[in-house]
């Protein structure tokens, strides 16, 4: 006589606990790869960008930019100001003519969508801790100091010329020539070059090459004290001031960021 196989409810409980297992497996391990991806969290790993620019990038993302292509900010500094006049020739004051340039290159920028920082934007006193204070809060990604150079034993002494950290760093080099290149380019002013630590002496620097947390130059704009030069920032500062923006603007669209 043939035995009748039985039904095991054990067996079908069994299977389907494992089933339901399964299936909740796969929907955790759906939902965790999906908010992975979309929101970008991939850990201990950061894109060329966010390594190269960390720090020296506005966080404000859903600023619109007529150009830019990442919120790169620069800070320009009219060095001199209030009681500090700087040199002086043909009744025009440095402070004055370091502080016209910053403006007017200012306002080229931002209507190109930069966002720049003043360490001054009036005719005032203003220390050099204050100025790297004011550039390092802002956590800029250059910094671009103006001055004007002066040479009473020889006017025809002319020329623009650049100062950097004497540890030659590249970026600072590279930001510089680049800048002068323009000049020359564009207004047809001498290029002096790239030189290390200041007019007085090549083995000090400037406070704010000293202390800038970013990649930072001071560039002497020509010789005060010679005629043709001391136009250029005057008479002709609109035409400088432009060579200046599209130095900066070339060196940001070197780092990808314009």
């Amino acid at each position: 006589m043939k035995h009748r196989k039985t039904f095991r409810i054990d067996k079908l409980f069994g299977l389907a606990t494992l089933v339901c297992l399964l299936v909740i497996t796969l929907m955790v391990y759906n939902d965790f790869f999906k908010d992975t991806v979309s929101e970008g969290n991939v850990i201990g790993k950061e894109t060329e960008s966010e390594t190269r620019t960390s720090g020296y990038l506005n966080d404000n993302k859903n600023v619109e930019s007529k150009g830019a292509s990442s919120k790169a900010v620069v800070c320009l500094d009219p060095s001199k100001g209030g009681k500090d006049t700087g040199v002086s020739s043909s009744g025009r004051k440095e402070k004055d003519i370091n502080l016209e340039m910053a403006l007017d290159i200012k306002s080229k920028l931002e209507s190109d969508g930069i966002e720049v920082v003043m360490t001054r934007t009036s005719d005032r006193d203003v220390t050099d801790e204050e100025r790297v204070k004011i550039c390092n809060s802002s956590k800029v990604y250059i910094c671009v100091s103006l001055r004007m150079n002066s040479y009473n034993a020889d006017t025809s002494v002319s020329g623009a010329e650049s100062y950097i950290h004497t540890t030659k760093p590249v970026e600072a080099a590279e930001l510089s020539r680049i800048i002068l290149k323009s000049m020359e380019k564009s207004t047809g002013i001498k290029n002096r070059g790239v030189k290390t630590g200041t007019v007085a002496d090549a083995k000090d620097n400037y406070y704010i090459n000293a202390h800038s947390k970013c990649t930072s130059t001071v560039i002497d704009m020509g010789f005060i004290t010679n005629v043709s030069d001391l136009k250029k920032v005057t008479t002709d500062k609109t035409k400088t001031a432009q060579a200046i923006a599209d130095g900066i603007k070339d060196y940001l669209k070197q780092a990808g960021l314009y």
